[in-house]
């Protein structure tokens, strides 16, 4: 009898013993895609409470006191400290009169999207008075991520870190750091953010920018009557420091670096790399970049410092031209005490200029994934759906801007800026009574009433086709984008390729899109105009970068892929067993006895009636930009199995201010209990004053 197995290819042959084999490890890969989203409570899984109270608290920056609405009174807010596989558990009650959501910057919510806090994309956003629970495991996650409100411009203070490090009894991947130390980069206004935003909207254009760059919260030593509360790092010479370095920032990304120290990068994303060493890095909104310092100089004082990176031209768009600053002090105190303050030198790290693209290149270029017991690469060799969509701006009428009679700020004094991607400016659908991941839900169970709610005809390529990035521009009458509410749809276990393409419609710009629910693979990038003829042939299909955020060049195309798995049920060679068959049931089909299949059928789909597919938001991660509609979302169909689909919509979830069990404001009910280790600054725990 013969017998032949290739894994990696996944071809077997040999009668009995074949479908013996693939029976026992089909049974696994179902045995760990039934067990391992229910394992709290066993060794090495904890489930972690957080108690999140948004509410108004006042701050003093550069002389300005103001109100804001912050996290348990803290700006930033509190930090989430978890491991990997952890489940956490987070309570958000709204205590203002905005609505807030608060959105996990790149949890992977599986079979959780209920929680990942996107307004009437996945849930209604909080009314005051109202609570939410926010359930979610983080399965196969370790490293930094963050948590931001995802309403109007909140984000600017309602956001703080979320601290993962490797299972329990499983250590880094790299030399163990003596401490950790968080830095959130974010922006100050001395003016409320709110106004900032509607103002810039009434106008049609241009906002008026930050006041000042911060490092947790406070400007820094360049900025005036700011040295008093900067922040201050105390390190020991010869030992080795993890930096969590988050941007918050709303508009900016930012060059971040520590005067002549070198930072080695370990993890971009919360996904390993291949260590590369710097002495500048580079961090677009909503990236996060774990980086070892070693603390190798003569004791004396150094500057950690954050500046923008901003490729326009900057009369059209300006940035804050003062760096944020924190100190960093060797612990040693005999350079301090043979010279006065006054003769103690401060190094400061110097940047590239604020519009180098080529140091974002570079940088970019430096960024491979690693293949470890900790992290299994699993790149789409071959594409099953393909996407194609030019991102960047667009105009509206006129008329649009409100109260002014023009649009002042807007294209030529009169046309209101948009962004678009496919020429279609994304219209929120903040008047309907339902979320549209509820909607999806109710029209994946028969209620047909609402199918005429979801459009699922979001197109795959761009409705008109030109020179993207000639210097020849279209006329200006096809400069003008449609609105509409549109999804893509995308099968469960597609891999997936998008291309974002930048356009030459009013102006360039770089573009963070982040992807919720998903990491991807940066297979390519270029400058000029995508050409899927040559183009593919530059691709690394080897070990392109993990990223769930990353920047459109600004005259250029960017390629990535992934695989529409979530909530993943196994290691890539269940994958592979599921691409040969399709589906688990089609796998059973073709190995299994009739009695065997009734009993994987009967693991795998206890809850086969709650299947529905999900909605994850894909947007720029400017929030200007995304405030004009430069966002898209993608309708992921649901496999068959129990962990590949979407759970039944929590209990508290809640509704809309439209329905009637919401118009109705209360008084507060909540009782404000916080403990300890949640309610202490994230910095009071990682770098003494």
């Amino acid at each position: 009898m013969k017998f032949s197995i290739h894994l990696n290819g996944m071809y077997f042959a040999g009668g009995i013993y074949r479908q013996l084999f693939v029976l026992l490890f089909l049974v696994f890969c179902i045995h760990l895609s039934t067990n391992r989203v229910v394992r709290a409570g066993t060794s090495g899984i904890t489930t972690r409470r957080y108690n999140f109270v948004v509410n108004y608290a006042t701050f003093t920056r550069l002389n300005h006191t103001k109100r804001m609405i912050v996290v348990n009174g803290q700006f930033p807010g509190p930090a989430i400290r978890a491991n990997e596989d952890d489940i956490v558990i987070v309570n958000v009650t709204n205590l203002v009169a905005a609505p807030v959501t608060i959105h996990w910057h790149g949890v992977k919510q599986i079979r959780t999207c209920w929680a990942d806090g996107v307004p009437y994309i996945t849930m209604c956003p909080l009314q005051q008075n109202q609570s939410f629970s926010h359930r979610f495991q983080l399965l196969n996650q370790t490293g930094t991520m963050w948590y931001h409100a995802h309403i109007s411009w909140l984000r600017a203070s309602v956001h703080g870190p979320i601290v993962l490090r490797p299972r329990k009894f499983e250590s880094f991947p790299f030399t163990s750091p003596k401490r950790e130390i968080t830095i959130m980069i974010g922006e100050w206004w001395n003016n409320d953010v709110e106004d900032v935003l509607a103002y810039a909207l009434a106008r049609g254009g241009r906002y008026n920018i930050s006041d000042a760059i911060t490092l947790n919260g406070q400007p820094g030593f360049l900025y005036n009557h700011s040295s008093k509360d900067a922040l201050k790092v105390k390190v020991t010479h010869g030992e080795t420091y993890l930096l969590r370095v988050v941007n918050a920032c709303l508009n900016f990304g930012m060059f971040f670096g520590v005067a002549n120290h070198s930072l080695k990068v370990v993890q971009l994303d919360s996904a390993y790399v291949k260590p590369f060493t710097v002495n500048t890095v580079l961090i677009a909104p909503g990236q996060t970049l774990d980086a070892l310092l070693t603390a190798n100089r003569a004791s004396g004082r150094y500057y950690m410092a954050a500046s923008p990176y901003s490729v326009p031209d900057p009369q059209y768009v300006p940035f804050p031209e003062i760096p944020a600053t924190a100190r960093m002090e060797y612990e040693e105190s005999s350079y301090e005490i043979e010279r006065s303050s006054s003769e103690i030198v401060t190094y400061m790290p110097t940047f590239p200029s604020p519009n180098d693209s080529n140091y974002r290149h570079k940088f970019d270029d430096l960024q491979k994934s690693i293949n470890t017991t900790y992290q299994t690469l699993d790149v789409p060799e071959t594409v099953d759906k393909h996407l194609f969509f030019t991102v960047g701006y667009g105009l509206d009428k006129s008329s649009s801007c409100h109260p002014f009679k023009t649009c002042v700020d807007g294209y030529d004094g009169q046309y209101r800026v948009v962004g678009s991607v496919n020429n279609i400016s994304f219209v929120t659908p903040n008047t309907t009574s339902k979320s549209l991941l509820e909607i999806a839900y109710l029209r994946d169970h028969g209620n047909a009433s609402v199918t005429s709610a979801l459009d699922l005809d979001f197109p795959s390529q761009p409705t008109m086709t030109f020179n993207y990035t000639g210097s020849t521009r279209l006329p200006l009458s096809q400069w003008f984008s449609k609105h509409a509410t549109k999804l893509s749809v995308i099968n469960y276990n597609a891999s997936v390729q998008i291309i974002l393409q930048n356009t030459n419609i009013v102006q360039f710009e770089t573009h963070p899109f982040h992807l919720h629910g998903y990491s991807f693979y940066i297979v390519g990038r270029g400058n000029g105009n995508y050409d899927p003829d040559s183009s593919p042939a530059t691709f690394n299909l080897v070990d392109p970068p993990l990223r769930n955020t990353f920047g459109v060049p600004h005259r250029g195309w960017l390629a990535l892929r992934f695989r529409a798995d979530n909530p993943d049920f196994g290691p890539p060679i269940c994958d592979n067993l599921v691409r040969i068959y399709g589906t688990f049931p089609s796998l059973i089909d073709h190995f299994t006895t009739e009695q065997a299949k009734g009993q994987i059928y009967r693991k795998m789909n206890t809850n086969s009636n709650s299947s529905a597919g999900r909605v994850w938001l894909f947007h720029c991660h400017f929030e200007i930009h995304t405030s004009w509609g430069m966002e898209t979302v993608l309708y992921v169909k649901e496999g068959t199995g129990t962990n590949q689909t979407l759970e039944a919509p929590p209990s508290d979830l809640p509704a809309c201010a439209s329905s009637e069990n919401t118009s109705k404001k209360k008084e507060p009910t909540v009782s404000i209990t916080i403990s300890e280790d949640i309610t202490k600054p994230e910095i009071s725990k990682e770098v003494p004053h």
